[in-house]
């Protein structure tokens, strides 16, 4: 793994900037899970550098993406008629 960047799945993919915004305002992630989006996602930071950047281990970005931000934010997007 390189630098850890995120591929996102299909369908979430295609989502744009205010999208992911719009998906982060109704998920209601945490704090921290609103960070890793922007940052990581959002924003197109590697894994590492949003660990850094949020004082986290990169094994927590890891988990929070694919236990918690990308099946919610799938949720929502179909909730909201997105994907």
């Amino acid at each position: 793994m390189a630098d850890a960047r995120l591929r996102l799945p299909e369908d979430l993919a295609g989502l744009t900037r205010s999208e992911w915004g719009l998906i982060v305002s109704e998920a209601r992630f945490s704090q921290i899970e609103s960070e890793i989006v922007r940052i990581h996602i959002m924003d197109g930071w590697a894994q590492v550098d949003t660990a850094s950047e949020l004082d986290r281990d990169r094994k927590t970005i890891y988990r929070k993406l694919h236990k918690i931000i990308i099946p919610r934010a799938r949720e929502v997007a179909v909730k909201l008629n997105m994907i």
